[in-house]
């Protein structure tokens, strides 16, 4: 199925560049190109679109105006930004949170790597409500500032330590929060970090990112739909990618992989609330039932209900927010059968997380192809309960019940 494209810029012989350039993709993409914003809003109007590229600085309407617009009468399109004017920062906070930003100038394989990325995104909700919804939203957080200033620094080959306490340091409430977190029994430290240096160094900067992205994530400070809250939510996500953290670095995965997987784990259920706004009456429905006997299950319950599960409209909200494949795709797949050869290492990893995170005492069964050897599941499930009764008594805890899962 040919996918549709709407490339947008008010300089003819660059769309003229990006025509001839993409002549390869023209069996794949059907590609309409305007050079305003009100042209671009008149072709989509005639018209449906996947996925709009715009630049950001246009006379009259700009590319922000536009992709507001976009998002307003066609919530179901994705939107991606270029820009060689402004920063990241101003661009993202421009046009709303879920945006790719790209940089001009751009090389065009980075270009179609980018669209096609975001395309198998939304293949992700085939329900055309779902996608609106998500497509449209704008209430829930941006990643803050301050996680954006700490990838800068990290990208730089001379950084310091020093250099990122310093940028954490300048944000007070993502300083405090950190420090939280770190002293929370989910990372068991041998000893309490006082301050943001001594963070830093037992925890390393990728898991104090993750930190501080879900800090902003899981307090948006608006109404939780009924049966879910922030901290609930948050706990959870400790929970599970403590035990993606664990696993991997168990497995003897690089650090790299390992901080993925706690992202993955942190993050796996932001889509979640979204799923209840959609249609507030079935979700009602959904939280009295009955617990789900298992992550199959609970899957299946969603998707009849919604069209998608909540892992699929998080990594739809994760991948158009720019996160990485590992993330995305280990969190998109869930949950994932034992041995099945189709999935990613990450997928398995994650599915078992969740799993002897919602009951550390069941041993997961070891599976055919070899992911799960069975002294492997003996192994995940000891540090699972261990982990467990290290949280019991953490503030982070609810007292209330949890939510399903």
């Amino acid at each position: 199925m040919s996918r549709r494209i709407l490339f947008v810029d008010d300089e003819p012989h660059l769309l003229s560049g990006l025509r001839r350039m993409l002549r390869v993709k023209s069996k794949d993409w059907h590609m309409s190109f305007a050079t305003s914003g009100q042209e671009a809003l008149q072709i989509l109007a005639e018209e449906p679109f996947d996925v709009v590229v715009s630049d950001m600085r246009m006379p009259g309407m700009d590319g922000a105006q536009l992709l507001a617009e976009v998002r307003r009468r066609h919530p179901g399109t994705a939107r991606m930004i270029l820009s060689g004017h402004a920063n990241r920062e101003s661009v993202i906070s421009a046009v709303g949170p879920t945006q790719q930003y790209l940089a001009k100038p751009c090389e065009i394989g980075t270009l179609t790597e980018s669209v096609e990325r975001v395309l198998k995104i939304r293949d992700l909700v085939t329900d055309e409500r779902i996608r609106d919804v998500l497509g449209g939203v704008d209430s829930l957080p941006k990643p803050p500032q301050v996680y954006e200033e700490m990838l800068a620094v990290a990208s730089d080959p001379d950084c310091s330590i020093k250099d990122v306490v310093r940028v954490i340091e300048r944000d007070l409430a993502t300083s405090a929060e950190v420090i939280h977190l770190v002293n929370s029994a989910f990372f068991g430290l041998p000893s309490r970090a006082e301050t943001v240096t001594k963070a830093v160094r037992l925890l390393g900067l990728e898991t104090i990112q993750a930190l501080a992205l879900a800090g902003a994530v899981f307090s948006s400070g608006g109404p939780m739909p009924p049966g879910l809250s922030s901290t609930q939510l948050q706990t959870r996500g400790l929970s599970v990618g403590t035990l993606a953290r664990r696993f991997s670095t168990n497995a003897g995965w690089p650090r790299t992989a390992v901080s993925d997987m706690f992202l993955a784990g942190l993050l796996h259920e932001v889509g979640l609330p979204l799923l209840a706004v959609v249609d507030p009456v079935t979700w009602r429905e959904l939280v009295y039932l009955p617990a789900p006997a298992d992550l199959w299950e609970e899957a299946e319950r969603q998707r009849g209900a919604f069209g998608c599960t909540a892992t699929e409209a998080t990594a739809y909200l994760l991948g158009l927010w720019g996160f990485g494949d590992v993330v995305v795709q280990s969190i998109a797949a869930q949950p994932v059968l034992p041995g099945d050869p189709a999935a990613t290492s990450g997928a398995h990893l994650l599915t078992i997380a969740r799993m002897l995170a919602a009951d550390p005492t069941r041993v997961p069964e070891p599976d055919s192809q070899g992911f799960l050897s069975p002294e492997r599941a003996l192994e995940w499930a000891a540090i699972a309960v261990g982990v467990h009764q290290g949280i019991q008594s953490d503030p982070l805890t609810p007292e209330s019940p949890s939510p399903p899962r």
